[in-house]
């Protein structure tokens, strides 16, 4: 296996080279001064490297930030010299899951695990250790009832695991010599949604949430990835370069019917379902390059962009969420 020094390097760069996305500048205000008001309603939490370099010196500094489901009202979460990436809202909007490397930021990374905080940015603590088995941890999402986390492991092959919120519970759930990835779960709470290339060809594939019957969706000669299940459990949202471009597309939950929701020029990634399941939000690749926040109809129409970032740097990597900054009673 090669080093984690060099995975981790060769993980950076794809962080930011492969997700190159922008935000408008913005005076940073935590939302936890707010008040009582803070984080209440449907928000978009999404990550961005317009805060200045990292210590490397060639990568932006990721940063987690939260905004209106417009675009409007950015307010920053976390504010330190390590990449924080990936954002995740808990089913009940009052937490958030993220990776970060803020364990051993390098220069190059050394580590990257999923970390947890308030919805306000308050009390960020670290959830799993997998950079100490030689792992490390990407992508987090929640399971719906709150208590389980699945997300992927860095190091190749790729893997999925699960993981209860306390820190507990730690098992591979595909364990196979393919690249498995970019996991979802379906809003029942029995199956996961997630990337694959054990046919030879990055599909979309879905298994129960243990981890068994893993069966193919999608069978493209192009790639298929980051699948996304509507709140309704009906649909699938993922992004496919099928027709020769990454575009987002949806079919119904078994696969079937698949329809392509963009037709442009542009990259299109990462898609993500509002709340009540009448919108998405994703990435695209703008004409300077790098990503951006976009939003959409369920159906493709009224494609609205959210983030507007300074030369060279990027927004994407959003989940949509209620958004709850303080408990409920």
């Amino acid at each position: 296996m090669k080093t984690i020094a060099a995975l981790f390097g060769i993980a950076a760069a794809c962080l930011i080279a492969c997700q190159d996305a922008g935000l408008s500048p913005n005076a940073f205000r935590p939302l936890a001064s707010l008040g009582s008001q803070a984080g209440q309603g449907s928000k978009i939490v999404f990550a961005t490297d317009g805060d200045g370099p990292d210590p490397a010196g060639n990568f932006g500094n990721q940063e987690i930030y939260v905004m209106n489901a417009d675009g409007t009202d950015q307010r920053r979460l976390t504010n330190n010299g390590a990449i924080d990436g990936v954002p995740a809202w808990s089913p009940s909007g009052q937490r958030i899951a993220f990776h970060s490397t803020r364990a051993d930021p390098g220069p190059p990374p050394l580590a990257i695990d999923i970390f947890l905080m308030n919805a306000d940015g308050t009390d960020q603590t670290q959830l799993t250790n997998l950079t100490a088995l030689g792992l490390g941890a990407v992508d987090p999402i929640w399971a719906p009832d709150g208590q389980r986390i699945a997300f992927s492991s860095f190091a190749a092959p790729r893997e999925i695991f699960v993981i209860d919120v306390d820190g507990t519970g730690l098992t591979n759930l595909t364990n196979h010599p393919a690249r498995d990835a970019d996991p979802d779960w379906s809003p029942n709470g029995r199956e996961i949604a997630f990337t694959s290339s054990r046919d030879g060809n990055r599909e979309i594939y879905v298994m129960n949430a243990d981890g068994s019957e893993p069966r193919r969706l999608t069978f493209s000669a192009g790639i298929d990835e980051r699948p996304a299940w509507s709140p309704d459990g009906r649909e699938i949202a993922f992004a496919s370069n099928r027709d020769g471009n990454f575009e987002i597309y949806v079919m119904h939950a078994d696969g079937s019917a698949p329809t392509r929701l963009t037709v442009d020029a542009a990259e299109d990634t990462r898609p993500c379902w509002s709340p009540d399941g009448k919108q998405i939000v994703f990435d695209r690749r703008v004409e300077t390059g790098h990503f951006e926040v976009f939003v959409m109809n369920e159906d493709g129409t009224n494609q609205t962009r959210l983030t507007t970032s300074a030369p060279g740097a990027f927004s994407g990597f959003a989940s949509w969420g209620q958004g709850r900054a303080r408990e409920e009673p």
